[in-house]
């Protein structure tokens, strides 16, 4: 029966039990429904070949700068030494990109301290030969407006971080220099909006703004209308797993994303961490990994360092040197089958096949193992499951699907977000 399959959880309707099997992710009325022990197993076994495949680099992401102009108080990047890229360590990690569609995020730091790098990252892209999305992520300082409309011409998409309305974006993201750090990121937000860039809003959500978030978002919403919106309430913790002082805790962190869901569908907005979990909830098609980083994503941090992790790379962990092809082929094969589909441990969770595992940085310094798992960060994902599951059964999985749905609000969608997340036939 029930307690011989580790894939199959039951919930409860009006008293009345509902079946999810965390393979199929389907619903079912009654356990005789279900795939069966053979076929589970066969399931099993083609979802964690899918974990293994080689599907080259997709993702590269170019710490152009580890400076920055604030000084959010959260930031991971506390106690890394302040460097610069070199021209020479953007052509080389271009060169690693080949001829494949992939995404190209440049970040920091505050990447648009270095302009002239961004245009050499963009000019890299352009001469590839290959399809490459381009992103940035910025908090927001003065940008050429030639640079601008340069990103707009590449369809790049910019990632403004504005965390609430001025007197919460303030006090969470102060300038070192002093002055409104809410400004600054307005600026910039409207800067590459009026180039024609794509442009989305990224915020943060910490102890400091856990209580307001969901009326920030809506603040945000109507006073920026932005491409789509990104929502992050896990905080990375500092050099040398240093716990963050500044992580919301408890069933609060949940109850507060569930509200801005509920928001951003009514309002049809994209929510790109959400996103992945309801897009292949609402398709069928389990999410075998959370992060590009898990074998398809290489990182470049200034002095020639490349990885497969943005936090463990920059912060000087499981990095090897650019120019040796054969240790970064090596490491990004000791990443590729970082999924939950390989973790014993993981087996049991209803949220199995949906939350791609997380973060493997903070996995490592919850566990002490790339392989681990965050608890609090578990318990968030069964209980985003269960708020999935509970409004299927009210109104439907498509009441799940802001109206445009989910390519038609992210175009063209990241090829890094979509990595193990594909229809396998387990319909």
């Amino acid at each position: 029966m029930i307690s011989k399959s580790p894939f199959l959880h039951v919930y409860l309707s009006d008293g009345n039990p509902v079946y999810f099997h965390s393979l199929t992710l389907e619903l079912y009325g009654s356990p005789g429904d279900c795939p069966t022990g053979d076929e589970e197993e066969e399931l099993v076994s083609r979802l964690r070949a899918r974990t293994r495949e080689n599907r080259g680099i997709v993702m590269v992401c170019l710490f152009l700068t580890t400076r920055c102009s604030r000084s959010c108080g959260y930031c991971f990047l506390q106690g890394v030494p302040e460097r610069d890229m070199t021209g020479t360590e953007i052509s080389s990690g271009m060169r690693l990109i080949g001829n494949k569609p992939a995404d190209l995020l440049l970040y920091g730091g505050e990447p648009f301290l270095r302009q002239d790098l961004v245009r050499l990252a963009v000019l890299g892209a352009r001469n590839s030969g290959a399809v490459i999305n381009i992103s940035a992520a910025t908090g927001g300082v003065p940008v050429d407006r030639s640079l601008c409309s340069e990103l707009a011409e590449e369809n790049a998409f910019i990632i403004v971080s504005i965390d609430g309305p001025p007197e919460v974006h303030n006090r969470i993201r102060p300038l070192k220099q002093g002055g409104s750090s809410f400004k600054a990121a307005e600026q910039a937000f409207h800067a590459f909006k009026d180039a024609g860039c794509r442009v989305g809003i990224s915020v943060t959500v910490t102890q400091g703004n856990l209580s307001t978030v969901r009326n920030d978002f809506v603040w945000l919403m109507e006073n920026f209308n932005p491409d789509d919106m990104g929502l992050n309430p896990w905080l990375h913790p500092l050099k040398g797993g240093v716990p963050n002082q500044h992580q919301a805790a408890g069933s609060d962190i949940f109850k507060a994303i569930a509200d801005c869901m509920e928001t951003a569908i009514d309002r049809s907005m994209y929510i790109e961490q959400l996103a992945r979990r309801v897009r292949p909830f609402t398709s069928r098609t389990p999410r075998l990994k959370d992060c590009a980083s898990s074998g398809g994503r290489l990182v470049l941090v200034p002095g020639g360092i490349a990885g497969a992790c943005d936090c463990m790379t920059v912060c000087g962990d499981h990095g090897v040197p650019i120019e040796n092809t054969d240790a970064v082929s090596g490491l990004l094969n000791n990443f590729r089958d970082l999924s939950p589909l390989n973790f014993s441990s993981c087996h049991r969770c209803p949220a199995l096949a949906l939350c791609g595992g997380g973060c493997r940085y903070d996995a490592l310094h919850a566990s002490g193992s790339i392989r681990g798992i965050r608890e609090d960060r578990c318990t968030f994902e069964r209980e985003f499951l269960e708020w999935m599951i509970r409004r299927t059964i009210r109104s439907g999985r498509e009441s799940l699907v802001p109206a445009g749905g989910f390519l038609g609000k992210a175009v063209p969608m990241p090829l890094g977000t979509m990595i193990g997340e594909e229809s396998v036939g387990c319909e």
